[in-house]
């Protein structure tokens, strides 16, 4: 999204004047930054309530409805979009 708003500006194909491109760059930026830290940080959220409700699936003999390869998924798309929010905000600051 931000990059269709820069190539639309004047720098490429002109359609948008330079203030425009510049207002939507910073919008969409931080809106993708806001995105992935929230998703980012609502994954880390489910991680932790995992491993916090362990105990009480054991006292009930509950079994663990999350597979080990989907913690594993969990942990590392986690840190994915945690580098990603790392980066829009780069980019808006720079």
């Amino acid at each position: 999204m931000p990059t269709l708003a820069i190539l639309l500006g004047p720098a490429k194909l002109g359609i948008y004047n330079e203030g425009f491109t510049q207002v939507a760059a910073i919008l969409l930026f931080s809106m993708m930054g806001i995105i992935t830290g929230g998703v980012a940080a609502s994954a880390w959220g489910v991680r932790r309530r995992h491993f916090e409700e362990k105990d009480s699936r054991d006292l009930i003999d509950q079994h663990d409805n999350l597979p080990s390869h989907a913690l594993e998924h969990l942990v590392w798309t986690t840190i994915m979009l945690a580098i990603c929010s790392i980066y829009w905000f780069y980019l808006l600051i720079f």
